[in-house]
């Protein structure tokens, strides 16, 4: 048993849609809003991450977590998120959202 859980462990660390590579991440920075955490993580040239900040054990409300994520990134980098959109495999729990900024002015 300890052996099917140490394997388990591994994978999670090593998957980047886990939580656990969330809070690993060096390059992460964290915003709270409305008490909800939400890690926000660099992808390239304006491109960005944001996972987590919904309520647990609830069914979320999609367009509230995803304004709430949208908020967040803009926050870290400063600039207008133009568009944003869930991972195929998060389009459910509004876990992970990807997003693309622009700093025009």
């Amino acid at each position: 048993m300890k052996i099917l859980a140490t394997l388990v462990g591994l994978f999670l660390v090593g998957c980047q849609s886990s939580p656990v590579f969330y809070h690993r991440d060096p390059a992460r920075q964290i915003v709270v809003l409305d008490k909800r955490e939400i890690s926000i993580i660099p992808l390239g040239e304006n491109q960005w991450e944001a996972y987590g900040g919904r309520e647990w054990g609830m069914k979320p409300d999609l367009e509230v977590q995803k304004a709430r994520q949208v908020a967040a990134i803009e926050k870290v980098t400063g600039c207008r998120v133009v568009k944003a959109q869930y991972a195929p495999e998060h389009e459910v729990d509004g876990m992970l959202m990807h997003a693309t900024v622009s700093c025009a002015k």
